[in-house]
C-alpha cells in the first residue's frame, strides 16, 4: 500500500467529527462535517481502487504461476520421451527450462502472498473507513436534530403564552424535590428516572423471553417436521 494512501487513512479515522467541531465552534458545524464525511467517501474510493489494483496483480500473478506449473509437467514428460528416444541434447534443454521454473515460482508465490496481504489490509481499511463515515453520519443528524429541537423551544417560548407561569411551576418543582430529597435522603427525580428504568427492563425481559420461546418453538418444529393430518376412521 502506498504510504500516501496510509497517510490518508490514517488522518481520516483518527479525526472525530466531535474533534472537528470543537475546532470550529461558531461557525458552520453543518458544512464541516458534510466536507468530512466527503473526505472519508473520497478515500473510501482511493481504497476500492488500490484494493482492486492488488486483486488484479494477485490475479495475473497466479496465473503465471498456473501456466509455469503446466509447463514444467509438460517438460517433464518431454524429457522423459526424448531421453527414452536417445535424444538425451533434448531432455537436457527441457530439465534446464524446469530449472529455471522452480527458481522462478518461489518468487511469483512471494508476491502473490503480499498481494494478498494488500488485499485484506486494504479491506480492513474499507470497513474501518465505513465505520467511521458512519459516526460522522450520526454525529451530523445529531446536530441536525438539536439545532431544529432548539430553534422549536426558542420558537415556542416566543409565542406561548404563560411561560412565566411555566418556569415558576417548574422552580417549585424542583424546590419541592430538594425537600423530598433532604427529608428522605432519597432524589426524587432519582427515584423517578428509576422506576421507568425498570418498567423498561421488564419489558426487555419479556421480549427476550418471547424470542427464546419462538426460538425453541421453531427449533422443534424443524426437528418433528410437517404435521401429519389425521386420517378418517
Amino acid at each position: 500500500m502506498e504510504n500516501r494512501l496510509r497517510d490518508r487513512i490514517a488522518r481520516v479515522l483518527t479525526s472525530t467529527a466531535h474533534t472537528l467541531v470543537d475546532k470550529i465552534e461558531g461557525l458552520n458545524e453543518e458544512g464541516i462535517l458534510e466536507a468530512a464525511i466527503r473526505e472519508v467517501d473520497g478515500a473510501i474510493d482511493e481504497v476500492h481502487t488500490a484494493q482492486g489494483e492488488a486483486l488484479a496483480r494477485k490475479h495475473h500473478v497466479n496465473k503465471a504461476i498456473e501456466r509455469l506449473n503446466l509447463e514444467r509437467t509438460r517438460l517433464e514428460e518431454e524429457a522423459e520421451v526424448a531421453l527414452r528416444s536417445g535424444r538425451e541434447d533434448l531432455a537436457v534443454t527441457g530439465l534446464r527450462r524446469i530449472d529455471d521454473i522452480e527458481r522462478q515460482i518461489p518468487e511469483l508465490e512471494s508476491q502473490m502472498l503480499e498481494n494478498k496481504a494488500d488485499v485484506d489490509r486494504l479491506g480492513q481499511s474499507v470497513e474501518s473507513l465505513r465505520a467511521r463515515r458512519g459516526q460522522m453520519s450520526d454525529d451530523l443528524q445529531a446536530l441536525r436534530r438539536n439545532r431544529i429541537a432548539l430553534d422549536a423551544a426558542a420558537s415556542s417560548t416566543a409565542r406561548v403564552p404563560g411561560h412565566d407561569a411555566q418556569r415558576k411551576a417548574e422552580r417549585a418543582e424542583s424546590a419541592f424535590n430538594e425537600r423530598y430529597a433532604k427529608s428522605t435522603g432519597v432524589d426524587r427525580g432519582v427515584l423517578q428516572a428509576r422506576v421507568a428504568e425498570q418498567s423498561n427492563l421488564r419489558d426487555l425481559a419479556e421480549l427476550s423471553r418471547d424470542t427464546r420461546v419462538h426460538a425453541r418453538l421453531a427449533e422443534l418444529k424443524a426437528r418433528l417436521g410437517p404435521a401429519t393430518p389425521p386420517t378418517s376412521v
